[in-house]
């Protein structure tokens, strides 16, 4: 976990958009040629659990104690954000855990932006793929030129966390498997 800045406090006066958004990309999957539904490989599995435990750490200091992870629905970002549930769970947070449109490789990021602006919990976790978690990204960032920058962060099961201030999302850490 590499931080730029660590309170985690809640900034006031935003009580119904979250404070937290972690973005992570899905842990390495099996080939295609194995299977084509592209479950996570063991590497994967074991990159995921990785960043699970360091998000427990990022998320230590945090008020509120329930989160929402939302995934694109293909099977590999399913399994990873399962993990990272599992691991918030053992941690006592109340997690919700589901598909949820706009986090597909393709996807304009302005189609994901609805999960923070009515978010379902306090501390997002959304886990898709590239290229469009860096667009997501730096659309959150309002820097369209650092889509190229943010999208390098994004390495299997790997991303970037947000924390919400009063103009805007800023980052907070880089959330790195391993």
């Amino acid at each position: 976990l590499k931080t730029a800045q660590s309170a985690l406090g809640d900034p006031g006066g935003m009580a119904d958009e979250a404070l937290h958004c972690l973005l992570l990309r899905h842990g390495t999957p099996v080939p295609e040629e194995e299977n084509p539904e592209r479950p996570l490989s063991e590497q994967g599995k074991s990159e995921a659990e990785s960043s699970a435990k360091k998000i427990v750490a990022y998320l230590a200091s945090a008020e509120a104690r329930e989160v929402f992870l939302g995934h694109s629905g293909k099977l590999r970002a399913a399994e990873t954000a399962q993990l990272v549930a599992a691991a918030l769970g053992e941690a006592g947070w109340k997690v919700t855990c589901e598909e949820v449109t706009g986090l597909n490789p393709k996807d304009e990021a302005s189609v994901a932006m609805p999960l923070l602006s009515s978010p379902k919990a306090p501390v997002i976790v959304l886990v898709g793929h590239l290229p469009h978690m860096g667009h997501f990204a730096a659309a959150l960032l309002q820097s369209p030129a650092a889509a190229g920058r943010l999208g390098g962060v994004f390495h299997p099961a790997s991303g970037i966390a947000l924390k919400r201030l009063a103009d805007g999302w800023k980052e907070d850490a880089e959330l790195l498997a391993g």
